[in-house]
């Protein structure tokens, strides 16, 4: 066995196979400033789900939700800092799933909504 095959790693692919537990206990506890409600949608759906994220950042989010959606699934996350009355629509893909809910990554959000999220996550102390 070679070390990307210990690794379970694919191109494209981040956290969704069986090998990635130690993601079950990465931060678990929710860091000061990134509780925040949010709403998403899987891409099939057209209703919007109120959820709660925990530990976002530029790269992603962990959404507290009992509609968890299965790895793989695309969604729109849409939330609004406490800083700004904008609403951002962060496309994003479920990456692993727990009981309690999901963790999803972003993909392909705009690199100015990237800098204004990156600059309120850097005013947040514990950040």
């Amino acid at each position: 066995m070679g070390f990307r095959d210990r690794l379970s790693w694919r191109p494209g692919c981040f956290l969704d196979g069986p090998r990635h537990e130690r993601r079950h206990h990465f931060r678990g506890k929710s860091r000061p400033g990134r509780v925040l409600p949010v709403r998403f949608r899987a891409a099939a759906h057209t209703a919007w789900v109120t959820a709660e994220t925990r530990n976002i950042g530029v790269g992603g989010a962990f959404l507290a939700t009992p509609l968890v959606q299965p790895v793989g699934t695309a969604v729109t996350l849409e939330l609004t800092l406490p800083t700004s009355d904008q609403v951002f629509a962060l496309p994003a893909v479920v990456r692993w799933a727990a009981s309690d809910g999901m963790g999803v990554q972003f993909v392909g959000v705009d690199v100015d909504v990237l800098l204004e999220l990156n600059d309120y996550f850097a005013t947040l102390t514990g950040a």
